[in-house]
């Protein structure tokens, strides 16, 4: 029984280890949108790369709007995740990047598409990583879901060790209790208020 608590201890501490870095990633972002009101697609300006007439071999529409724009940015040599979305008579593409997000504008009536690129910001590299979703992309961009992912679990793992320390250790049960109601109505509260 002893050797099975030393393995839970060892197992608690370094996967809180492993979560300091994650967890500063998101507490420092989360400080970020709190006082700053930065956000994934807000603050630094739009810095324009070109502009030219561009008209499209098909029109838009919801049905096809992720072909259409997949086959405009492999025109413009562009490859990577993206979203698209099409505003009235404007289709925007936004492509991924963590350092330089880009985004390809066209306006379907006047035929001109306009290229530009995210002025780089700290605060803004870390709203990327805090809402970045998705297994989108191959190579690098892979890394940072699957990290996501580790942290999932090793946060469920924490919790589960956690929790079987402080049953097995019964001086700690009724401080225990407390904290998890105290969790728990907190947890209750911030749902009603918000």
């Amino acid at each position: 029984m002893k050797s099975f608590n030393l393995v839970v201890r060892r197992t608690h501490l370094y996967l809180g280890m492993l979560l300091i870095p994650w967890l500063l990633v998101y507490g420092v972002s989360t400080l970020i949108f709190n006082h700053r009101g930065a956000g994934p697609h807000g603050g630094t300006p739009w810095e324009r790369l070109w502009e030219k007439p561009h008209t499209l071999k098909q029109v838009p529409n919801a049905g096809n709007l992720r072909e259409v724009a997949a086959a405009l940015l492999s025109e413009q040599g562009l490859s990577g995740p993206f979203g698209a979305q099409l505003q009235g008579r404007r289709l925007n593409i936004n492509l991924q990047n963590f350092r330089a997000p880009m985004r390809l504008v066209l306006d379907l009536d006047a035929g001109r598409l306009r290229a530009e690129r995210k002025v780089f910001a700290w605060s803004e590299l870390l709203a990327r990583l805090h809402f970045r979703t998705g297994y989108n992309g191959g190579g690098l961009a892979l890394v940072w879901p699957v990290m996501v992912d580790l942290f999932c679990l090793t946060m469920l793992v924490w919790i589960i060790t956690g929790l079987i320390l402080w049953w097995k250790i019964r001086e700690s049960r009724r401080k225990g209790w407390l904290a998890l109601g105290a969790g728990a109505l907190t947890f209750a509260v911030l749902l009603v208020l918000l």
